[in-house]
Order: structure tokens, then sequence, then C-alpha cells
């Protein structure tokens, strides 16, 4: 199974506001970056931020792509054009490392404030399209991201609120005074459809036998997959490998894997 990696993303301010203009703009649009994510947060919609340096053929190609898609999206989304040099949108820069990227550089962020995409230099609408993701996804995203540790809970009950529907050796290590700050609990039914594709990204069929929970560590990094009778002692014990493999998170370099720690 693949790493279940976080991408970077952000929001843009208005649709139809052009990454030239900004620049023009910018001493009356102090921090719109932050603004955008702000009424974005408010109205449980997405933020799409573009980070730009330069005036120059590739941004403004980038600019027109994404203000196209976003008339589209103006129901669920809001967008923001950040010029990393500007110093009001220093902190925000900051915040995403953006000035460290590529340019042009989209995020996209859920209402959360889940990074679920990022885009670099050239994209299409369809991948935009890509960065709205379902309710569990935004969930375990924003976990991560928090650097959470995170069990996915996939339950054949409707109401997966219920917390019956929580395996108990996962309840028993969120109950852990050293774990429970730091873990997250993210409930799926299998049968939702909304949720088909977060499924099939962790690779829980349909068919499996549930309960089925995956674990994850920062930044993505899958721990284990467990049955409903797993412990906590066995929960405790898979962490504790996946932390001294020396490749956990993917650091081996292109000679392979050094010796395990002792």
């Amino acid at each position: 199974m693949r790493a279940f990696y976080l991408a970077i993303a952000a929001a843009i301010l208005a649709v139809g506001v052009t990454a030239i203009t900004a620049q023009e703009r910018a001493a009356e649009n102090v921090g719109q970056g932050k603004a955008a994510m702000d009424r974005a947060a408010a109205t449980q919609k997405y933020v799409f931020l573009f980070f730009w340096k330069d005036k120059n053929s590739q941004t403004e190609k980038a600019w027109s792509v994404l203000e196209s898609a976003m008339t589209k999206f103006a129901d669920s989304a809001e967008v923001a054009s950040i010029q990393i040099t500007n110093p009001s949108e220093k902190k925000i820069v900051d915040q995403f490392g953006a000035s460290r990227a590529p340019m042009p550089l989209v995020l996209a962020i859920a209402p959360c404030g889940a990074v679920t995409k990022a885009f670099i230099k050239t994209f299409d609408e369809k991948q935009l399209r890509t960065a709205f993701v379902s309710s569990c996804t935004q969930q375990c995203l924003k976990a991560l991201r928090d650097r959470k540790l995170v069990f996915v809970c996939v339950v054949d009950k409707d109401n997966v609120q219920d917390a019956m529907a929580i395996p108990r050796g996962v309840k028993d290590f969120k109950a852990d005074a050293k774990f429970g700050p730091a873990t997250e609990i993210v409930l799926v039914n299998a049968q939702d459809k909304n949720e088909a594709t977060f499924l099939n990204e962790i690779e829980v069929g349909v068919n499996a036998e549930k309960p089925v929970t995956v674990f994850f560590a920062p930044p993505g990094v899958l721990v284990g997959r467990f049955g409903g009778a797993a412990t906590k002692e066995a929960l405790v014990a898979k962490l504790a490998a996946a932390q001294s493999n020396p490749c956990a998170g993917g650091k081996c370099g292109p000679g392979g894997c050094g010796p395990k720690k002792k």
C-alpha cells in the first residue's frame, strides 16, 4: 500500500482579480491570503491560494487556468493571488513555506484547514477538481498535518459516530495518557459512497472484513492495518517497530535501507 501523503494547500481571495492586479493593489489588499482563508472557513468553502513571484508568461498562463476554473467552483471555493515578495503576505508565505517552492504554486485548503493538494507551475481544471475531497479525507489530512497519529476505523455501521463502532484496542490506545492527546480517530462507513475514493486510496475494499483499522503516523506513513480484535499492546508494538525503521517516512536513499536501530 502506498503511503497516504499530505499535499500543501491554500486559498485565493476573489475570482476575477489577476495576479498582476493583485500586485498593483497590494497596499489596498493587506494580507488578502489570510483574509480569504478566514472567509472561506466561515462559509465552509475551500480556498485556493495562488503564490507567484514574477510577472511572466508562465505566471499569467497558470493564473488564467485557475481563474477560468474558479468561475465553475464559485459556490464551493474562494481564490486569492499572493505575490510572495509582498510584505503584507509574509506570514502566510512563511506558514506554507511558499518562498522555497517553484513558482507559480497553487495550494488548495479544505474548510477544516487541511491542505488537500498542491499544484506547481502547470495544471489543468481536471487536476484542480481533485482538490475537493471527502469529509473523512479532510479529517485524516488535517490530523496528520497537526502531527497526530491517525486511526482510520472502517465499519459497516450507518451511525459511525456511535462510540461502539470504535474497536476496543483503538479506544484503549486513545485513552492512554501517553498517546491520547496526539491521537485522532476517523470513523468511516464502508457503505458511504462519498468515501469510496478515500477507501480505495487506503486500500480497504467493500468486501473486506469489518471493522478494519488503518493506522497512520505523520506525515502520512502507514504503520499497519488491523482487524477488530487487535489489542492496544499490538498497536503500540507496531508503532514502535515503525519508528525504529530507518525507512519510515520514505527516508531511504537511492542506495536502499540502512540497518535498523538497535
